[in-house]
């Protein structure tokens, strides 16, 4: 039978909800993003935020120097934004040939640390440099799939209803759709 019981439809959806939450649960932490306000590019001199961000929960990040690994910050206490990211500001007051190179950044969350971040390339110039919008920091999508396949499960639910209405009603009818055709003659 092709129609499914609204309950065992509800269940599905839930289900594939649940182990999507479980699987982020279970596995790696989620890679921050990193990027520089205001670009990657800076004159010498100047300042650059690097800005870390994680999911909702992490509570110190890290930001680490490729140049010198000895060399990292740790920021606590971190603020959320929103309900769904930690964001992280390491302020560098005057860039300079010993603060330009590669940085990385990772967080901790119940006691494990994150994969670190991709790399950043700091860059040092000496001429001046328009301010343009960074690129958007990568985001998890967890909640966000949760409700995608939640309105599904209802829209399946409405066809499948739509689907079982129409051949209830076709049941009812004696001779199916040939009805109206002994009708006429």
């Amino acid at each position: 039978m092709l129609a499914m019981s609204s309950n065992s439809t509800t269940l599905l959806g839930l289900m594939l909800c649940l182990g999507q939450v479980i699987h982020m649960q279970s596995g790696l932490l989620p890679r921050p993003s990193i990027r520089a306000e205001p670009g990657p590019v800076v004159a010498r001199g100047r300042p650059v935020t690097i800005l870390c961000r994680g999911p909702a929960g992490a509570h110190t990040f890290r930001l680490e120097s490729k140049k010198n690994t000895s060399a990292f910050m740790d920021q606590k206490n971190i603020p959320q934004r929103g309900s769904l990211e930690t964001e992280a500001r390491f302020l560098i007051p005057a860039v300079s040939e010993v603060t330009a190179g590669p940085y990385r950044c990772a967080y901790i969350k119940r006691f494990s640390w994150s994969e670190r971040s991709e790399v950043l390339e700091l860059k040092l110039t000496d001429e001046d440099v328009p301010v343009l919008p960074s690129a958007p920091a990568s985001r998890n999508y967890t909640v966000e799939n949760c409700i995608r396949i939640s309105l599904a499960v209802v829209v399946l639910l409405i066809l499948v209803a739509i689907l079982a209405e129409a051949g209830h009603s076709q049941c009812r009818s004696p001779h199916g759709t040939q009805e109206g055709a002994h009708q006429k003659d």
